[in-house]
């Protein structure tokens, strides 16, 4: 598992100073999702919708499974539409189909009805 916010190394540095570059957690998940492993991001704090997108474009192939929520308490993320995002997120893991989970503070966003699965069966087929 593994927590990403951007594929920017720049805006990786600013905000999360002691992690691994999004290089290297990338490497690391096309490496374990190979060998047979289970593999899921956390793609909270939300901190650029844009790059949460753009990272489960890049990683749908290799990422087993995402979860997604927001940032709270950052003025950066005040006026940012959590809905259109929501429903952004959404449309692209369907799209893909990727297994996700919305977490609690952007499930307002999801219809009654929508299958927001937790738990998901956690096994694959190594490729190495």
């Amino acid at each position: 598992a593994s927590t990403l916010t951007s594929l920017d190394p720049e805006f990786s540095r600013k905000w999360e100073p002691q992690a691994a570059l999004p290089d290297d957690r990338l490497h690391a998940l096309r490496e374990f999702h190979a060998a047979g492993i289970f593999t899921w991001v956390s793609l909270e704090p939300t901190l650029d919708c844009a790059s949460s997108l753009a990272l489960i474009e890049v990683t749908h192939k290799y990422v087993d499974l995402f979860k997604i929520g927001r940032a709270n308490y950052l003025p950066m993320t005040k006026s940012t539409d959590w809905e259109t995002y929501t429903h952004r997120i959404v449309e692209l893991c369907q799209k893909l189909g990727v297994a996700h989970y919305i977490k609690k503070d952007l499930q307002i966003h999801l219809p009654a009805d929508y299958p927001n699965t937790l738990r998901v069966p956690q096994y694959h087929e190594a490729t190495i």
